[in-house]
């Protein structure tokens, strides 16, 4: 009666878990394409002469325009790589499996929220450049890219996704008594140098690099949220 009871028992558990996650997912998609939305409204409430002032503020502070500064061109670059499609995509596929493998059902829900996390970054920021259609700035780009430039893909990866595995990291630390203080600024050590490498190349306007952050972390509130209604 007992093997009965427990296996229908604990497999109801495991599909039922997975719903809040999936229901936050769609809040998630909702609240990071709203605050996109909504910086870009702010935006156009300030007038197009601000935003390109304070664009140009930060650009002249942080963009490589120096051969002093380019010394750190390899450093730069290397901290860039990182938010590409390319290597996020091995992060991501290697993570998930190696959650996935664990067959427990607080990894299995890690690892669906790290999958989503990368593909709904991907897709949103995707969608969202067809929509503004922002130029990149007119200066000399020390990196190829191509695309527009209205959110920076680069800063939602690095806080949608990679932020995700960060909050991962401090919610195990947190359950084990070690504190998540380490992963925590580790995350936003990480997430910050992505951003303001995208700066320093002169590929996007520092006000890509914030509204891509923004929609990343919107993103990241609806998943703790859903990971905690979960697991």
């Amino acid at each position: 009666m007992l093997r009965k009871t427990q296996l229908p028992t604990s497999g109801l558990a495991r599909k039922t878990s997975v719903r809040p996650l999936l229901n936050w997912v769609g809040v998630g998609m909702i609240a990071s394409v709203s605050v996109v939305f909504l910086l870009a409204a702010l935006g156009a409430l300030l007038g197009n002469d601000v935003i390109v002032s304070l664009d140009d503020q930060i650009q002249q502070l942080f963009y490589l325009n120096s051969n002093s500064r380019l010394y750190l061109l390899p450093f730069i670059s290397f901290i860039t790589a990182l938010g590409s499609f390319r290597l996020s995509a091995i992060a991501a596929i290697g993570f998930s499996i190696l959650f996935l493998w664990q067959r427990r059902p607080r990894f299995l829900i890690y690892g669906y929220a790290l999958l989503s996390s990368f593909a709904m970054m991907w897709i949103l920021n995707t969608l969202l450049k067809e929509i503004f259609r922002r130029s990149r700035p007119e200066l000399e780009h020390l990196l190829v890219v191509h695309g527009y430039s209205f959110p920076s893909g680069h800063a939602m990866i690095s806080m949608g996704f990679y932020g995700m595995l960060f909050v991962i990291w401090a919610i195990e630390r947190h359950q084990r008594l070690s504190g998540a203080a380490l992963p925590v600024l580790c995350g936003i050590t990480f997430i910050f140098l992505v951003g303001l490498s995208r700066i320093m190349l002169g590929v996007h306007f520092p006000t890509d690099v914030f509204t891509g952050f923004a929609a990343g972390l919107a993103w990241i509130f609806c998943m703790i949220k859903g990971i905690q209604r979960s697991v």
